[in-house]
């Protein structure tokens, strides 16, 4: 080896007997937000940790495993409204808002989330008690059962596209690049987009407070104007 190739650092390991699922999971959050659910395996988890791949293994069986114990972690972090209210609309806006901000806080969640079958306590009740507030705003069976799906779509897609722009408009100089893409464009032939580009540019920037208008204007196509205080 030459003298003057320069010499990597060792890489630095966790202390003897320090591993424990918490930190696993903990690290596994920290690797999926930061790198993709695509970036997620256990020799990256190892490293994330400083410990070799077979450390984790002595904690979990594999990635599975360890996915499970995430999407219960994360789960268990939604904001949820106390239930038994006498106004099951409101209290369902308050679930999907709290859904929607876990998958904003946490993107990866939700590939981790919706790529894999129903399992874990804390899904399974999110389910029901979703269905079990449309059945109380007055919907039968199978518009409770459509209702419900219509919803965790808006809410997941809302929470991909918010969070993917955002990514797209962190590079510097790509606000103004659209804003004079739209300045450019002939308003004869695109003239509701040049006339309307400030509210547009504007709604689309506004993260929780345009998915709260969607999810109202859908809650009202589901279920019905609320009724008048």
């Amino acid at each position: 080896m030459s003298l003057s190739q320069p010499v990597s650092p060792p890489r630095r390991r966790a202390p003897r007997n320090s591993l424990n699922p918490d930190r696993i999971l903990d690290a596994a959050i920290t690797l999926l937000d930061r790198d993709g659910a695509e970036a997620f395996t256990m020799r990256g988890l190892a490293q994330q940790l400083g410990v070799g791949t077979m450390a984790v293994y002595s904690h979990f069986r594999g990635k599975d495993e360890i996915s499970d114990a995430v999407a219960q972690r994360l789960l268990d972090t939604i904001e949820l409204p106390p239930g038994g209210s006498d106004d099951p609309r409101s209290e369902l806006r308050e679930v999907c808002l709290g859904v929607y901000r876990l998958f904003s806080d946490h993107p990866s969640a939700l590939q981790l989330l919706a790529g894999r079958p129903l399992r874990g306590d804390d899904a399974v009740a999110l389910i029901d008690r979703m269905l079990g507030l449309l059945r109380r705003a007055g919907l039968g069976r199978a518009d409770a059962a459509h209702a419900h799906v219509a919803l965790m779509q808006y809410t997941e897609g809302s929470a991909l596209w918010n969070t993917r722009r955002a990514r797209a408009l962190c590079d510097e100089g790509v606000r103004e690049r659209v804003r004079a893409r739209i300045a450019a464009l002939p308003p004869d032939a695109y003239p509701a987009l040049v006339s309307l580009a400030p509210e547009l540019l504007c709604a689309q920037s506004e993260g929780t407070r345009q998915f709260e208008f969607g999810l109202d204007g859908l809650l009202r196509g589901l279920l019905g104007d609320p009724p008048q205080v």
